[in-house]
C-alpha cells in the first residue's frame, strides 16, 4: 500500500512541473501544480499514517481524487475555450482582434504529459485504497486472551494393577502323554492275604443225647 501511495504523489509532482518544462514560465496550464502538489501532499500523508481507518483513506483518497480531476479540467479548458472563442492568426501575422494566441507546441507536450500523470496516479491512488480494505478485510481474529489463572487438573488415577500373566497350558498331546506316565509310575499295591480264622468245636444237639 505505502509504495503505491508514494509513486502516486510522485506522479502527481512529476506532472504539476510538466507544464513549466514544457511550456515555460509563460505558460496558460501552469496552474495545474497547485492542484497536483495537494493531492500529492495527501496521498503523502496516507502513506506516512499507516493505522488510518478505512473511512479517513477513503475520504483521503476523495478529496485527492477531486484535486486531480480539477488539475485536469482547469488544463484542457483551455483548448475549449480557444475553439469556442478563436486565436488570433499564427505569428508572425500580427494580431489586431485581441483574442488569445493558440497553443504552442510546449503547452501541446506538457498538458499531454501531465494528463498522462495525473491519471495514472489516480489510478495508483486507488490501488492503494483497495489494498488497505482487503487487509482490513482479511485481518486475522484475535483470540481472547485468558485473565484468570488455569485450574489445576486432578491427579491422574492410580494405574489398575495388572494381573499376572496366565500359565501356558500344555497342548492336549502332552497332556495325555503326562497322564500315561503318571499311571505308569503308580505304586503297586501289597498284595491282600487273608487271615484264617480257628475252626469251632462241632456243635452237638441236645435230642441225640436223649
Amino acid at each position: 500500500m505505502t509504495w503505491t501511495l508514494w509513486a502516486a504523489a510522485g506522479l502527481l509532482v512529476v506532472g504539476g512541473l510538466a507544464p513549466f518544462v514544457f511550456g515555460g514560465t509563460s505558460s496558460r496550464i501552469d496552474g495545474v501544480i497547485f492542484p497536483f502538489g495537494i493531492a500529492a501532499v495527501i496521498l503523502a500523508a496516507c502513506s506516512l499514517v499507516p493505522n488510518l481507518s478505512r473511512s479517513a483513506v477513503a475520504v483521503l483518497y476523495f478529496v485527492a481524487g477531486l484535486a486531480i480531476v480539477y488539475g485536469l479540467l482547469s488544463m484542457f479548458s483551455l483548448p475549449v475555450r480557444l475553439a469556442v472563442l478563436g486565436t488570433c492568426p499564427a505569428p508572425p501575422a500580427t494580431c489586431t482582434t485581441g483574442l488569445p494566441k493558440p497553443l504552442t507546441d510546449g503547452e501541446n507536450t506538457g498538458m499531454g504529459v501531465a494528463a498522462a500523470l495525473g491519471i495514472l496516479a489516480l489510478l495508483l491512488g486507488f490501488y492503494g485504497l483497495v489494498t488497505i480494505y482487503r487487509r482490513t478485510a482479511s485481518a486475522p481474529f484475535a483470540p481472547p486472551v485468558r485473565t484468570m489463572p488455569p485450574v489445576a487438573a486432578p491427579p491422574p488415577p492410580p494405574a489398575a494393577e495388572t494381573p499376572p500373566p496366565a500359565a501356558e497350558t500344555p497342548p492336549p498331546e502332552t497332556v495325555a502323554v503326562t497322564a500315561r506316565d503318571e499311571e505308569k509310575e503308580e505304586p503297586e499295591l501289597p498284595p491282600h492275604y487273608e487271615e484264617e480264622l480257628p475252626e469251632l468245636p462241632p456243635h452237638e444237639s441236645s435230642t441225640s443225647t436223649t
